[in-house]
């Protein structure tokens, strides 16, 4: 390379944040995001315009520790000090903790093979405030092994339009779910969510369905009629954004199904 030119290099960030301040990862005119948070910082430190793309468009108020956004940066800035010098600009809630060079011909989104989400419910009386942003408190008993029944139902290709929200705008309805699993923690019920790729609200409405069927209003067998028929009004609770966490996107396929395993 010429002294002096620029390099232009496709960096790969991996991010951390507390949603609860934001209207989402993506750009919405009603409020700050975190996509433009983070893009404002990343174009400060890279000393021009990027796009940045993001793999998972979380809603307001759900976390991530391992959501991957992308962008180009022209400069030769060492790929090894770009999470130091965003610390030093973007809100406490937002961390970008790894960045790594990409193959200019890397798609963040088209070339992910699977992601995980959790999420995390308090099942107790009293929930501490410092934990009440990230987990949805939920008072009454829930039956966990009758949760447990409707699963098989859920994993696998399906048609999941019955647990979109009805305003998504998709006409695809089909998504495959490798595997959930439901464990009781101390006071915790923890569902945890392995797939290729999920529809809008989708975690939220499957969680929100098992708690139906954990207190005892909804069959486990409902999932199934909801599957065949796409009919959301089979259903009923939508779980609240706060107890939902974006763990890791996988871009390795042994590495997803070796995941896949200890979730068997």
């Amino acid at each position: 390379m010429e002294q002096g030119k620029k390099q232009r290099r496709q960096i790969k960030l991996t991010v951390a944040y507390d949603g609860t301040n934001y209207c989402g990862f993506q750009v919405q005119p009603n409020g700050v995001s975190i996509g433009a948070t983070l893009q404002s910082a990343v174009e400060k430190i890279a000393g021009h315009p990027v796009s940045l793309l993001a793999v998972s468009r979380t809603d307001a108020g759900v976390h991530a520790t391992g959501q991957v956004a992308t962008f180009f940066l022209e400069g030769n800035i060492p790929v090894e000090k770009i999470p130091q010098a965003l610390h030093g600009i973007l809100p406490k809630d937002i961390v970008v903790w790894q960045a790594e060079e990409v193959p200019p011909d890397f798609h963040c989104r088209y070339d992910a093979v699977g992601k995980h989400y959790r999420y995390t419910l308090r099942n107790s009386k009293i929930c501490m405030p410092f934990d009440r942003l990230f987990v949805w408190h939920f008072v009454p008993p829930l039956d966990v092994i009758r949760m447990k029944k409707a699963l098989p139902s859920l994993v696998g290709t399906r048609n999941f339009k019955a647990f979109t929200a009805a305003h998504s705008g998709r006409s695809d309805f089909v998504r495959r779910l490798d595997a959930i699993t439901v464990e009781k923690r101390g006071d915790d019920i923890i569902f945890d969510f392995l797939g290729r790729g999920f529809l809008y609200k989708m975690v939220r409405s499957i969680t929100g369905f098992l708690v139906d069927v954990g207190r005892g209003h909804l069959a486990p067998e409902t999932a199934e009629r909801a599957i065949a028929t796409g009919d959301r009004s089979l259903l009923g609770l939508t779980a609240p954004p706060q107890g939902l966490n974006l763990v890791k996107i996988y871009y390795d396929e042994k590495d997803f199904l070796d995941k896949l395993k200890t979730m068997g």
